[in-house]
């Protein structure tokens, strides 16, 4: 990341985290010197220098004129390490609300990048089976790591899929992480693949896009921790399969 980008991150504003840039790549620094090389106005060098040193990132040096330097920048590790602290308590209290008589069933996720971390997230949880419709537009190669791991750990992984020839390498790497993969069949189920996700029986996704949604930031996904949704999934997901072809049939035919 950026450096100055990941001082923001770290709580410092911009004019902080040029001016601090600055003395870091500098040294021992008058304003005058910091102002020349972070093209900072002088006035927000001044301001942004008294903030760093009330925060003890920086100490001055009562020479004349007057210099900064960096105080222990080890403290940024300090920032992060309450910080995550801090997260950790976050998520202890999320996920531990007074009121537990509610549970949210259903929510969207909107994004492909979104849809796919989610799916990732979950993927991971797995520990019986996952049941899965996809139409495989990347490779994804986080997703074959976690498909090893899961086939390691016995689960059983299924995937129905649409064939294209463009594709059979990527058929082989998923083939190569063991997961059961079978070819979509449009003459009886149509030519929409339905996107679907089915996790332990217990977890479900369904996901909306191209065709029908044209840009992927707008693709939308139902996530349901519904059992009986689930299950209808599931029970979809096995009648499909029961007709549809193993894909290394059709890699075979191709003498591919």
């Amino acid at each position: 990341m950026d450096p100055l980008k990941l001082l923001q991150k770290l709580g410092l504003t911009e004019y902080e985290s040029r001016a601090y840039l600055a003395l870091a790549e500098l040294g021992p620094s008058t304003v005058r010197e910091i102002v020349i090389h972070s093209k900072l106005p002088r006035n927000k060098a001044y301001e942004a220098l008294q903030r760093l040193e009330e925060r003890n990132k920086v100490i001055s040096i009562p020479v004349s004129p007057r210099k900064y330097k960096i105080s222990g920048p080890e403290t940024f590790k300090e920032d992060v390490d309450q910080m995550q602290t801090s997260v950790e308590n976050l998520i202890r209290v999320i996920q531990s609300p007074k009121r537990k008589e509610f549970k949210d069933l259903f929510w969207v996720i909107k994004g492909q990048k979104a849809i796919m971390e989610r799916m990732l997230q979950q993927n991971k949880k797995t520990r019986k089976e996952l049941l899965m419709c996809n139409r495989l537009s990347v490779m994804g190669y986080k997703y074959l790591q976690t498909m090893r791991e899961l086939r390691d750990q016995g689960v059983t992984v299924k995937m129905i899929c649409k064939f294209d020839v463009k594709k059979v390498p990527m058929f082989n790497a998923w083939l190569g992480t063991g997961v059961e993969m079978r070819v979509f069949n449009e003459t009886k189920f149509g030519p929409l693949i339905p996107r679907i996700s089915i996790y332990d029986g217990s977890i479900a996704r369904l996901t909306i896009g191209s065709p029908e949604v044209k840009s992927k930031e707008d693709y939308m996904t139902l996530w349901t921790e519904s059992k009986a949704f689930a299950t209808m999934l599931r029970s979809h997901f096995l009648n499909m399969w029961k007709d549809c072809k193993p894909i290394k049939e059709y890699i075979k035919k191709r003498n591919l």
